[in-house]
């Protein structure tokens, strides 16, 4: 971080800091109303238990809720003496509300210094922050053997991309990622940091759209693993591999300006092989995310999106009750209306 901080300023250096001053912010304010029908990725095991006692769902009643999102992001562009170089400085904030389990309440946040220097080349340092997000009520094993307690985590995640071109219309962007997941007590023997490298290849074709293939790997270190209570003689350390190939058609359909669609895929084997951990142990999991997207332009500033999503996760084990616990599935669909803005104090 340091280092990106004394690139930017040996950059700006000796230069006309009024002029920096000169340039616009823009803004973009969002909200999304959106419905889940399986708000916490419950298995048809879990949903049949949590029928009978809802305190598997954290004392909610139902396994969907709609939600709605509110966004506020602004960012600021210096154009350097070479006028194909340029920082920029990118800020957004969301905050979610699910209607139906207030539990899944959170904010998240996110900051970029990014550095560009011609088409497609770009370096960029990012750093998020997502806030005590809630995943469901565990029974919490330090003190009892049924009784739960809500399981939230934070992500702390900081990444270094660069992006460079191959040739005309083709570009590569490469990341690396470290990422701190630590859950707030009584569930600290669940923390996670999480390594990821991705290499990206995108391809823009003329009078169509883009389309693009991504690989990504990914090691989690349970590091609380031995060194709290009893729980945590569980390892939930864990590597995985994902693949993503999106495609946008810019010239749209119908009224839209622009649809898309994209392909996840995302394998997860976890390390532990203890004899005293049959949830974790030889345990993998295979999970499919397909997203089609549309955007309409209604005004030059007034945006309108949706999105659909479904979701599957296919789980494995040498126990057949854990590969019926761990398997689900998710329908997603959310409206975007996002709005424009230019602030311009000189």
């Amino acid at each position: 971080m340091k280092l990106l901080i004394i690139f930017l300023f040996s950059l700006l250096w000796g230069q006309n800091w009024m002029n920096y001053l000169n340039s616009p912010i823009k803004w973009t304010a969002g909200l999304t109303n959106g419905y889940d029908n399986n708000v916490l990725r419950l298995s048809d095991v879990e949903k049949k238990d949590a029928a009978l006692d809802h305190t598997i769902m954290g004392g909610e009643d139902t396994f969907d809720s709609h939600y709605t999102r509110f966004s506020l992001s602004g960012i600021k562009k210096i154009q350097l003496n070479d006028r194909k170089k340029q920082i920029q400085f990118y800020a957004k904030g969301n905050i979610s509300n699910y209607s139906q389990n207030e539990n899944r309440r959170h904010w998240s946040g996110i900051l970029k210094a990014i550095y560009r220097w011609g088409s497609y080349r770009k370096l960029e340092y990012s750093i998020r922050h997502l806030d005590s997000y809630y995943i469901r009520h565990y029974v919490d094993r330090d003190i009892s053997t049924y009784q739960t307690a809500s399981c939230n985590f934070t992500d702390r995640e900081q990444r270094i991309l660069a992006s460079y071109p191959i040739q005309r219309r083709l570009w590569a962007t490469g990341f690396v990622s470290y990422t701190q997941r630590y859950f707030d007590k009584p569930f600290t023997e669940f923390d996670l940091d999480i390594v990821t490298t991705a290499l990206k290849v995108s391809k823009k074709i003329n009078g169509l759209g883009t389309i693009a293939i991504e690989g990504k790997y990914g090691v989690a270190d349970n590091i609380t693993f031995g060194k709290t209570a009893k729980a945590s003689d569980l390892d939930r350390s864990y590597k995985h591999f994902e693949w993503y190939i999106p495609f946008s058609y810019s010239p749209g359909f119908g009224v839209l300006n622009e649809v898309g669609i994209s392909l996840r895929r995302d394998i997860r084997q976890y390390k532990a092989e203890a004899l005293n951990d049959p949830l974790h142990s030889g345990r993998s999991h295979e999970e499919v995310k397909w997203d089609i997207w549309g955007e309409k332009n209604l005004t030059d500033n007034l945006t309108l999106k949706g999105s659909l999503r479904y979701r599957k996760r296919t789980t494995s084990s040498q126990f057949d009750w854990v590969s019926e616990l761990k398997t689900f599935d998710q329908v997603q669909a959310w409206v975007t209306l996002e709005w424009d803005m230019i602030y311009d104090r000189y």
